[in-house]
């Protein structure tokens, strides 16, 4: 929606280089604020070559009529919306003087691991962060300077992948085939591709980012997709697209994943050890129906309570109140 003199404009940045999660739950934001009558997004993108015609690019923060600024021009009763290093760009642009109203999605655990990062904690803003495990860590940094908020991470499938997972459910078994997730875990990943070839297990090993469908529609025809995230994520998103996609989901603790990856329950959870994610693997496989259909029953109610429907209407609860939070 472009902005009106009725609507507020929320002012984005993004140095887009390729997608990654990071990326996409900054465009849901976008989109958040795009489907509200109030408000109006505009986002600047740092020049990378050839960014600007990258279809993830576009697809992601569609560029209606409106929605692209060359740089960030913000007036009084804007506000300003960052993520990750677009701090960067506020300092640069001489505008972290700004009386406006900032919010900042935080993504990770970075009170602690980047001192770059770090450093803007003592930047005021709204901070809302992505689980509840981040917002835990913020406060107890001691650095933050502003409200902490937490709203967990939503998510939508496109159309195809449900259809692609409703046919795999008509068929009595899906293909006995795995994933492997393994791109922030190369070497944990190769170690346990090299053991699953030694059981003969059929499957597929990712060391590289996929076209999100692509990856998706490869989710929804797997039996098993084994999870491999780093030992600290935000929230770690696979995980609950491979529920929602109907794989069961073998995955290891990353703190971030606490609130809804639960072993047993709706997932199996194993030690970073490649013998055990071996044997986990091979234990998710031979489920039985009645033990796979219960995993996977808990999974989708997993994934229905985190919809991107819940995730914008928290988010727009802060977004008409930021005035008084600010």
């Amino acid at each position: 929606m472009a902005a009106t003199e009725d609507s507020t404009t929320v002012w984005f940045h993004r140095r887009f280089l390729r997608l990654t999660g990071g990326h996409l739950k900054h465009a849901h934001y976008f989109d958040h604020v795009r489907r509200l009558p109030e408000y109006a997004p505009r986002i600047s993108f740092t020049a990378e070559p050839g960014a600007s015609h990258h279809p993830d690019q576009r697809r992601l923060w569609p560029p209606r009529k409106g929605a692209y600024a060359e740089r960030w021009r913000p007036s009084r009763p804007d506000i300003l919306f960052l993520a990750g290093l677009d701090w960067r760009y506020l300092i640069d642009n001489g505008l972290d003087a700004l009386p406006n109203p900032r919010i900042n999605l935080v993504q990770h655990f970075h009170a602690h691991k980047n001192a770059e990062l770090s450093s803007y904690l003592k930047q005021r803003a709204v901070r809302i962060c992505v689980s509840e495990e981040v917002a835990e860590s913020l406060r107890a940094s001691g650095q933050v300077n502003g409200p902490v908020f937490t709203i967990v991470n939503g998510m939508r499938l496109p159309p195809m992948v449900a259809l692609h997972r409703v046919a795999a459910d008509l068929l009595p078994r899906r293909r006995r085939s795995v994933i492997v997730v393994g791109y922030k875990r190369p070497a944990l990943a190769n170690a346990l591709s090299e053991r699953l070839a030694d059981a003969k297990v059929p499957h597929q090993l990712l060391l590289d980012f996929l076209p999100r469908a692509q990856f998706l529609a490869a989710l929804a025809g797997a039996e098993v997709t084994v999870c491999l995230p780093d030992a600290e994520e935000g929230f770690y998103l696979p995980a609950l697209e491979a529920m929602a996609c109907g794989s069961v989901v073998v995955t290891l603790d990353c703190i971030g994943n606490r609130s809804f990856c639960h072993s047993h329950e709706n997932c199996l959870i194993a030690p970073e050890d490649p013998d055990t994610l071996t044997a986990a693997t091979i234990h998710a496989l031979a489920l039985y129906p009645k033990a796979r259909k219960a995993l996977r029953g808990r999974a989708d109610q997993t994934v229905r309570e985190h919809s991107l429907a819940k995730e914008r209407q928290r988010f727009h609860e802060i977004l008409s109140d930021i005035h008084s939070i600010w």
